[in-house]
C-alpha cells in the first residue's frame, strides 16, 4: 500500500496512545476553561455591593425576573455602557445593558435592588434604550467582558 492513500493518522498509533491523547485533550480543555474563568467570582445571587457593579445605575434585573444574562420577560436588550471596575489586583471591563421597555407600564424597582454606584454621571445617565421618547430603562444587567 502506496503512502498517498494511508489515514492521516496511521503513522501515530504507533507513537501515541489513547490514554496519553485524552490526557492531552484534557490540557487543552483546562486551558480554554482557564482563560475565560480567570476573573473573581461572581455570586450566584445579585446585589449591588457585588465588585462588578461598580459604575451600575439601574434596578437589578433579578429583582425583575431576569438575570445578568436575560432581560424580564416584556423587555428587550437596549444600549450599553462600559466601565473598569478593580477586584483581585486587576481592573475588568464590565458591560452594563439596560432591559427596555413601554414607560408607561415601566415598574418601581423593589427594595434593595437599586443600584446607584454611578448615577447623574455619563456614560451611567443616559436613557439607552431604542427610541427613549417611548422606552425607559426597567433593569441594568452587569457582564463581566475582559481585563481593562
Amino acid at each position: 500500500m502506496s503512502h498517498w492513500n494511508a489515514p492521516i493518522g496511521a503513522g501515530r498509533e504507533k507513537r501515541s496512545t489513547r490514554r496519553s491523547w485524552v490526557q492531552r485533550l484534557a490540557v487543552v480543555l483546562l486551558a480554554i476553561g482557564a482563560t475565560f474563568s480567570d476573573h473573581p467570582p461572581l455570586s450566584a445571587q445579585a446585589n449591588c455591593g457585588q465588585w462588578h457593579r461598580c459604575g451600575m445605575c439601574g434596578c437589578l434585573c433579578s429583582c425583575l425576573g431576569g438575570s445578568d444574562t436575560a432581560c424580564p420577560p416584556g423587555t428587550s436588550p437596549g444600549g450599553a455602557w462600559w466601565v473598569c471596575c478593580y477586584a483581585s489586583g486587576r481592573w475588568w471591563l464590565i458591560r452594563y445593558l439596560d432591559c427596555c421597555g413601554p414607560k408607561n407600564s415601566q415598574p418601581a424597582c423593589p427594595s434593595g435592588c437599586s443600584c446607584n454606584q454611578r448615577c447623574g454621571q455619563p456614560p451611567a445617565n443616559q436613557n439607552w434604550c431604542p427610541n427613549p421618547e417611548s422606552n425607559g430603562a426597567y433593569c441594568t444587567r452587569a457582564q463581566v467582558w475582559s481585563q481593562c
